[in-house]
């Protein structure tokens, strides 16, 4: 019954997927205001399989809130790893730093002027663009990170994490890790054909940074699973996840990209220091 619905789960989770690809590209340049749905996919896939196919329902699903500790523990590690992979980056000269933060003022103007909008005409007397470049760095390393950043974390995990990992880790914890990782990675790769991208890349260069990107998801996948199982709560890990991203937005902020490809080896590379300190600790021990 458990593996019947792990594939159910897989079937909804891909329709839905569908769906919101689909209108996405039939929508055109509007169609990225869909992609914070598609990110609630796997919560609505999980949800629906554990209410009509699953027959534990809900009762391994841990909903609980957590300990209040493991929170703070994981975002402190969130921004640990964040360091660390912009560390990376600096070294194999995949960045450079910009402190202006012309780079968050460009993207802010962008958005406005998408919209019609001009940013000085539209900004609140006595509220400047350098104002909101802070607002965004700090909330991206605390407040942002509680509502509305747990809601995106808890419609990734409470499908991927709560639900695919432990059926995956099942048959096999190999399974779970390397294989659920890539699956992971495989959600994630029609958000790139969904957010409109800027300039051309290679074939071999795509290719070779999709085989980066799958290695690092899966490093990524494995600390969020340590995460989900020790915390014992879909809301640590939620938090967990969103904090990662968004310490990394806010450091993005002050950073000009040199190379992607290079960037992206170094986040790998980060991971891959992560799962390795985490092997050496023995950490991985579920049962």
């Amino acid at each position: 019954m458990k593996n019947n619905s792990l594939i159910i789960y897989f079937a909804i989770l891909i329709i839905l997927c569908t769906v919101f690809f689909v209108g996405t590209r039939m929508m055109g340049q509007q169609g990225a205001y869909l992609v914070q749905g598609y990110m609630m996919t796997p919560a609505i896939a999980a949800l629906i399989t554990r209410l009509f196919f699953y027959e534990p329902r809900f009762k391994d699903a841990s909903l609980r809130f957590g300990r209040a500790r493991d929170y703070l523990k994981y975002w402190l590690a969130a921004l640990g790893i964040t360091a660390l992979s912009y560390a990376t980056y600096t070294l194999l000269g995949a960045i450079r730093w910009d402190f202006s933060g012309q780079v968050f003022l460009d993207r802010l103007a962008e958005q406005f002027a998408a919209s019609g909008q001009n940013i000085n005409d539209t900004l609140p007397p006595g509220f400047t663009p350098w104002m909101m470049l802070w607002i965004y760095f700090i909330g991206g390393l605390t407040v942002f990170n509680i509502l509305p950043g747990v809601i995106t974390g808890f419609g990734e995990e409470f499908g991927h994490r709560g639900f695919m990992f432990p059926a995956l880790y099942r048959i096999k914890p190999w399974v779970g890790f390397i294989v659920g990782g890539l699956l992971w990675f495989a959600w994630h790769i029609p958000i790139s054909f969904m957010i409109p991208q800027t300039g051309e890349t290679p074939l071999w260069t795509s290719i070779l940074n999709y085989i980066i990107l799958a290695l690092g998801s899966v490093c990524t996948f494995v600390y969020l699973a340590y995460v989900y199982v020790k915390s014992g709560s879909i809301f640590v890990t939620s938090i967990a996840h969103i904090a990662m991203n968004n310490a990394a937005s806010s450091f993005s902020y002050f950073v000009i990209i040199q190379n992607q490809t290079l960037a992206n080896l170094g986040l790998t590379l980060t991971m891959l220091i992560v799962v390795a300190f985490m092997a050496t600790k023995k950490m991985f021990s579920f049962d």
